[in-house]
């Protein structure tokens, strides 16, 4: 068993209101706008990316080429983006991850944060996702962190308790999901 580490990056590693629960954010580069992270969250997240078993994958629509123009502590400038297309009216980021996943049928779990599997998402949107990965087979934990603020530390106790540690991911169960503000589930 393979396990995706999959992030969106606004709202997620780089908070909306510029307030982190990790402390003081940095610029790292500017997309629109300066692009400014919390340097715990991200060495945190090169943390999980670098675990055996895991393969860290952005699905985000920034364009790879803005992602690998951040400066450090930015995480991940070097990992593989999922290629977001639009879907007319529909979110397309769904279709881009079950496309990856297509091309990585070794990959049977999936940890995927992005705030816009809820907030103001349609209610359904998180359970739609763990519905579609289900069908195929694939384990699948979703956070949906409030984007004001991007992951929290309960967050990531919760990814560092589903992901593989030593390769071997915990027991299988079924999918689930988290939401919510800093410090919460």
């Amino acid at each position: 068993m393979h396990t995706a580490l999959v992030l969106d990056i606004d709202g997620v590693v780089c908070p909306a209101s510029g307030s982190s629960p990790f402390g003081a954010l940095v610029e790292v580069g500017v997309v629109l706008r300066p692009v400014r992270v919390a340097p715990a969250l991200c060495a945190a997240l090169a943390g999980l990316g670098a675990l055996p078993g895991v393969t860290p994958l952005w699905l985000t629509s920034w364009l790879p080429q803005a992602r690998r123009a951040m400066r450090g502590p930015f995480p991940g400038r070097d990992w593989e983006q999922a290629e977001v297309l639009p879907a007319g009216d529909a979110w397309p980021k769904l279709p881009a991850l079950l496309a990856w996943l297509a091309r990585n049928p070794h990959v049977t779990r999936v940890a995927w944060a992005d705030d816009d599997l809820g907030g103001t998402a349609p209610p359904d949107r998180a359970r739609h996702c763990a519905g579609e990965l289900s069908r195929l087979g694939v384990d699948a934990l979703l956070i949906a962190p409030a984007a004001a603020h991007g992951l929290g530390p309960d967050h990531l106790t919760c990814l560092r308790r589903w992901l593989p540690r030593d390769g071997t991911p915990e027991p299988r169960r079924r999918a689930r999901g988290v939401t919510g503000r800093p410090g919460t589930g």
